[in-house]
């Protein structure tokens, strides 16, 4: 009855710790910019901004709803849930402030297919997909895994 107990317990409190997800900003590898600041990635993430500096519009690739990479996004960056962000496009297209939603997609392979591809994308992904077909940006100067990083689930 012990072992039933106890399997019964561990089933209902589920995972005491859950392992972070670390989200990594990713540009094409012939991208010029290698580091950028809060500011500027939230003015491009709400596409506030729609133009490189070194020219070039903007190509914002996001994951769908219900990734752990979007939620990390949606709470540091976007600072509202899913909801929200939906009306806040809506919002945006209404005004005339863009002219069609960012790009949304399935899966962290098909962000980097993308990005891969199109020299004036952006995407995020979680920073355990990283590979040479994409290059990840850091963010006031922390990357992935270090200390103080911007896009982790784990509470900074």
């Amino acid at each position: 009855m012990g072992l039933l107990r106890a399997l019964l317990v561990a089933w209902l409190l589920g995972p005491l710790t859950a392992a972070a997800t670390e989200v990594a900003v990713v540009v094409n590898p012939a991208h010029p910019e290698s580091d950028i600041s809060v500011v500027e990635l939230t003015r491009i993430f709400r596409l506030d901004r729609q133009h490189w500096k070194a020219g070039g519009r903007i190509y914002l690739v996001i994951r769908d709803s219900g990734a752990p990479q979007k939620d990390v996004v949606l709470r540091h960056i976007y600072r509202m849930d899913d909801v929200e962000l939906k009306q806040f496009w809506l919002g945006k297209l209404y005004r005339g402030e863009i002219a069609s939603f960012p790009r949304v997609v399935s899966s962290d392979a098909l962000v980097k297919r993308i990005v891969s591809q199109a020299p004036n994308a952006i995407g995020f992904i979680d920073a355990s997909e990283l590979d040479d077909t994409v290059r990840a940006l850091s963010i006031a100067g922390c990357r992935p895994g270090e200390s103080g990083y911007l896009l982790s689930s784990a509470e900074n």
